[in-house]
């Protein structure tokens, strides 16, 4: 026998040996595809409880701490937007009708604000630098 027929007859069965042999490729297509689709359902499970919190976060703003320096914080924040709203923008005065002394309605809103919050008349006074008769006034006309 020649070489050239010994190398054709090997090449034919180790040919015919691959075809019985079983595919390692399936395997690894079929591990990747059940990993891509793991991966997408915990993104989406992940997805929708980020959504969840954001609507949370979303529907409970009257959330308030208990304690006395997450509410001051919150007042001093609060304070801060007024004061910078006010200096961005020309607000006309309100006039209160008893006053000679014109409030502005960005201070009428701060004291509206720090009333939702839950603060007494003498803190928002104090907050707010108007007198306690003033600031019962503004919350008994809302503001107007």
């Amino acid at each position: 026998m020649d070489l050239s027929i010994i190398l054709m007859i090997f090449g034919i069965v180790l040919i015919l040996f691959s075809f019985f042999m079983k595919s390692s490729t399936k395997k690894i297509e079929q591990d990747v595809e059940e990993l891509s689709i793991s991966i997408f359902q915990e993104t989406n499970n992940l997805k929708r409880r980020l959504k969840m919190v954001e609507e949370e976060l979303l529907l409970e703003p009257e959330f308030q701490v208990k304690s006395p320096k997450a509410q001051n914080q919150k007042v001093q924040q609060v304070m801060q937007a007024v004061q910078q709203a006010a200096s961005q923008s020309s607000i006309k005065p309100v006039q209160t009708t008893q006053s000679a002394k014109p409030i502005h309605q960005i201070i009428v809103s701060q004291v509206l604000e720090l009333n939702k919050q839950g603060l007494a008349i003498p803190d928002i006074s104090m907050r707010s630098n108007l007198t306690e008769e003033q600031v019962r006034q503004v919350l008994a006309n809302g503001g107007r």
